[in-house]
């Protein structure tokens, strides 16, 4: 394919839904700088003092977070370019939808986008594309006819009390298993239930408000403050964040007749012959969630139990509804929750619609206009490095033991990758889309991905699937598979411009390849073997060290304090934080490695290793809204982003000797407190 340019924010594509692109348009408008940016800098700062607001103090004071956002950052100026791109692919599907095959990728986009953007039909529906589900609820004679009715929900993805789900398992990943998991909460976590500060207190009372809102605005009734009762009962024998990274405590295999012990008064078998599953064995990731089941069926009135199922059906489907509802969903958790002013234009909406339940299907349409053959064999060659300059790394450990050494070393010559898009797309003929309402066609795509995961059972592991789409701009490792994932979409500026210098592609795509090649080797990816099974390789003293040294990291990140009395969950960000620490210090000597016989060139008055931190600090700019950052401190494994590059830095002795920061220096931490890991 001819290589598209997609570097500017206002290219216009002139393409037919399907259709490969020969020739991109490029906007004069915008540029992309092909290395550092000195105009996002802020030079009255001192690196050794702050080196965040150093690299991007002006462009923070100068970009403020939109109204439609609740945060604002590099990965948001990407999306937005990416977004004109894949637009122009939604509207010429839009356009080609009536003439297109039945079944085709042109009629499914096609047809879901104009049965989304169709606001006007969307209000005249009201709630009548759910209205068969709130009967099937007033029908209920008894709680004995909940494990046909959740089986029902969780097929056409309805919350219910739990989750259920098909996945490798995690000790024998060959083969696939099913998993019940805890759920039925509308607050983003457990702790949200039960936080005594003013502002859990403040947010639990506007949560009570909004469900008696939402149902009085869909005629549903007002009096729902049992909804809020049976959530907190259900929190309270839930893990919270921090607790759920804990892999091993969760893999519980049971038998059917022993989950049947802890919730009796539920009936599994129904629920599993209604699901069209027939397993001896599963996963309970949290039996004592499973056991407190038992007790929260028992202790509410079946009117109380509707009220629940009616508030499930409500805000799973809320989104899709009439724009009424749709506006106060967002009013709660794009403004309350996040921080958001305005919602985002009805076709973005869609876009991530689109992405999140049929992602391939644009993704296959997405790929054939933005992704270069280029970037593809640009990152494969870093990769490449990477692997080399990790085994250097692991080799000179002081804390490792030479037997451990060497299973380590064999799981790094394990690893996979996948770059760009997938080599097999996901089989979509199963998946029907209709004309009728976008709520039913969220849940057929919900029942398409269900029979999907369960077609799973019995059958080989395909490992050649991806987890995300060409078009997410992200990136991930995955333990059990051993593999690491970069989607087209961040194969781009400002994460990898292939115009730019080494100094900037091994201090922007290269911490992000050696950040998923360290969750390899973080807290949590370490407890996997080179094959992908939870397998303990490690000498028992090495883990020791290993995980003392993860202490100091822990202890690190607890000094931040992002928000008065707020400081970053030092636990719950761990794994983060060391793919972000070890990632960098690995990329920081691949490059190291990549200057050898070249000559070394300052460039904007900088030298390369000072361009290598400052690209890195640069990718990480970004703003929040108060609300959005008390989010993602309490619930994300991502420290905030300015303290990936705080963080990270004040723990790397080439970042002092690039600076010069000296002991004293804000961005100097003390021998005896910082860690070393990778």
């Amino acid at each position: 394919m001819k290589k598209i340019s997609i570097i500017a924010t206002a290219a216009i594509f002139a393409v037919s839904c399907g259709e490969t692109k020969k020739e991109g348009v490029k906007s004069e408008d915008v540029k992309i700088p092909h290395g550092i940016d000195v105009s996002l800098m802020d030079r009255a700062v001192q690196p050794c003092d702050n080196f965040y607001e150093y690299v991007a103090g002006t462009w923070v004071k100068n970009n403020p977070v939109p109204d439609t956002e609740s945060r604002w950052s590099s990965f948001n100026e990407l999306e937005k370019r990416n977004n004109v791109i894949l637009k122009e692919i939604l509207l010429q599907c839009s356009a080609d939808a009536a003439t297109a095959e039945k079944g085709s990728n042109i009629q499914k986009i096609g047809d879901y986008y104009n049965t989304a953007m169709d606001t006007i039909k969307r209000a005249e529906d009201g709630i009548m594309p759910i209205q068969n589900l709130l009967d099937k609820v007033s029908g209920l004679q008894s709680t004995e006819e909940l494990p046909s009715l959740l089986a029902h929900f969780q097929k056409i993805g309805i919350q219910g009390l739990f989750r259920f789900s098909v996945y490798q398992d995690l000790k024998n990943n060959d083969t696939h298993i099913c998993y019940v998991s805890q759920g039925g909460l509308g607050l983003p976590d457990k702790d949200y239930y039960f936080n005594a500060d003013s502002n859990s207190v403040e947010l639990r009372e506007k949560y009570l408000v909004h469900i008696n809102g939402l149902m009085d605005l869909a005629d549903l009734g007002s009096d729902y403050s049992s909804i809020m009762k049976m959530e907190t009962d259900l929190a309270s024998a839930s893990m919270n964040r921090t607790e759920q990274r804990d892999t091993e405590a969760q893999y519980n295999k049971r038998s059917v007749t022993q989950l049947q012990e802890m919730s009796p008064s539920f009936n599994w078998n129904t629920y599993l012959s209604e699901l069209g599953v027939t397993i001896d064995t599963l996963i309970v990731s949290q039996p004592v969630f499973f056991a407190n089941m038992e007790k929260v069926i028992n202790s509410y009135s079946l009117d109380e139990w509707k009220k629940y199922l009616n508030w499930g059906i409500l805000n799973s489907t809320a989104s899709k509804l009439s724009p009424e509802l749709e506006a106060k969903d967002f009013e709660f958790y794009g403004t309350t929750l996040s921080g958001a002013k305005k919602m985002k234009p009805t076709w973005e909406r869609t876009l991530k619609s689109i992405n999140r339940g049929m992602g391939e299907v644009l993704g296959q349409e997405y790929v054939k206009v933005a992704f270069s053959q280029e970037a593809k064999d640009k990152v494969n060659e870093l990769v490449d490095n990477f692997m080399e300059a990790y085994a250097v790394r692991i080799k000179g450990l002081p804390w490792m033991s030479d037997s451990t050494k060497e299973q380590a070393l064999i799981k790094l010559s394990t690893f996979t990758r996948k770059l760009g898009y997938p080599d097999k797309w996901r089989d979509y003929s199963a998946l029907n889309i209709e004309k009728d309402s976008h709520v039913q066609n969220g849940f057929r795509i919900s029942e398409y991905r269900f029979n999907y995961s369960i077609n799973k059972l019995g059958k080989e592991v395909d490992k050649t699937e991806w987890g995300m789409p060409p078009q997410m701009i992200n990136a991930y490792y995955n333990p059990v598979i051993n593999e690491i994932v970069f989607p087209a979409a961040i194969l781009q500026p400002p994460f990898m411009d292939i115009e730019a210098d080494d100094a900037i592609l091994y201090g922007t795509i290269g911490a992000v390849i050696g950040h998923e090649i360290t969750h390899g080797f973080d807290d949590k990816g370490s407890a996997f073997d080179a094959y992908g099974n939870l397998k303990n390789w490690w000498g028992e003293e090495d883990m020791d060290k290993f995980m003392t040294q993860a202490g100091l990291v822990v202890s690190h990140f607890e000094a931040y304090e992002p928000l008065k009395d707020v400081h970053i969950n030092g636990q719950l960000t761990l794994g983060e934080n060391i793919a972000d620490f070890g990632g960098l210090t690995v990329s920081y000597y691949a490059y190291q490695a990549s200057l050898e016989g070249k000559e070394r060139i300052d460039i904007d008055g900088f030298t390369p290793e000072q361009r290598f931190f400052i690209a890195f600090g640069q990718i990480w700019k970004g703003n929040y809204t108060d609300e959005a950052l008390l989010q993602q401190i309490r619930t994300n494994p991502h420290s905030p982003n300015p303290y990936r590059v705080l963080g990270t830095l004040s723990q790397m002795p080439e970042f002092y000797e690039a600076f010069g920061c000296k002991p004293g220096d804000e961005m100097h931490t003390a021998d005896s407190v910082r860690a070393i890991i990778w």
